[in-house]
């Protein structure tokens, strides 16, 4: 069974019986607690798709994140998620989930729009990695969207298309199927990330978890994999079987190649 590896910290809306019930939950998982994360994450809806990925759609490790341009955790953990992207490659599929918490984030939900807009011209990673590296610039904008407009002008985007992107129903559409399928997952904090699909809260992150982590699964699925291929027989193997033929039976030893050697 695959392992998940849930880590949670920082932006957090204030708590409610709720959320407190589930951060419980959470750090006091025991078998069955894994079990019933488990079903929740395979059931949860699946989010915008295609999603935004980086790396192989075959990997045999998903790392999912769930994050909030305007969070200043999520921007901090950015720069971990590119080192982890730049380490592992196609060993790994990376997905990105947007999750803003507009009852504190004013600006997130827009920014999310804005990435969504730049990926209609399939630069989505260049304006993700500009909202978190500019976090600062606009997080506290009474009017966001001309200071995004001059970054899609800075990226060398078609302005009036972005213009149109950004508000347009089919790039909500994405936002909305996210923070639904962060909803189900009953998130209430930011950055999330997930890996390989069960929950294991953990109030901080770093790029020595991760890789850690990320590597033991990585190993999981080689012992996986190698122990369903069932390995050739020895190339002297039907010599032995032949001589012994012949010694028990007297008669000329078998020749025909068993099916390991065809």
């Amino acid at each position: 069974m695959l392992a998940l590896f849930a880590i949670t910290f920082g932006c957090d809306p204030a708590p409610t019986n709720k959320n407190t019930a589930n951060k419980t939950t959470n750090t006091n998982q025991n078998n069955s607690g894994v079990a019933a994360a488990l079903a929740l994450y395979k059931n949860a809806p699946p989010g915008a798709q295609p999603p935004n990925m980086l790396g192989s759609p075959t990997a045999s490790v998903t790392v999912e994140e769930f994050a909030d341009f305007q969070c200043p955790s999520c921007a901090q953990v950015h720069t971990i998620m590119k080192n982890v992207q730049s380490i592992y490659g196609n060993r790994i599929k990376f997905i990105y989930r947007h999750f803003p918490l507009n009852q504190m984030h004013k600006n997130a939900y827009d920014a999310s729009l804005a990435a969504e807009a730049a990926g209609e011209q399939n630069r989505f990673w260049d304006m993700q990695n500009q909202l978190f590296t500019s976090q600062k610039e606009w997080s506290n904008s009474t009017d966001v969207r001309p200071i995004f407009t001059e970054y899609a002008q800075k990226m060398g985007l078609d302005v009036p298309k972005f213009q149109s992107d950004i508000t347009a129903l089919a790039t909500k559409r994405q936002v909305d199927q996210d923070i639904e399928r962060g909803t189900a997952l009953k998130l209430d904090s930011t950055p999330s990330i997930y890996i390989n699909g069960k929950s294991l809260a953990t109030p901080q992150l770093n790029l020595e978890a991760i890789r850690a982590i990320i590597d033991a699964e990585l190993q999981n699925a080689g012992n996986s994999q190698s122990q369903t291929v069932q390995p050739p027989l020895p190339a002297n193997n039907s010599v032995v079987n032949s001589a012994n033929s012949t010694v028990n039976t007297g008669n000329a030893p078998n020749t025909a190649k068993s099916p390991a050697n065809k």
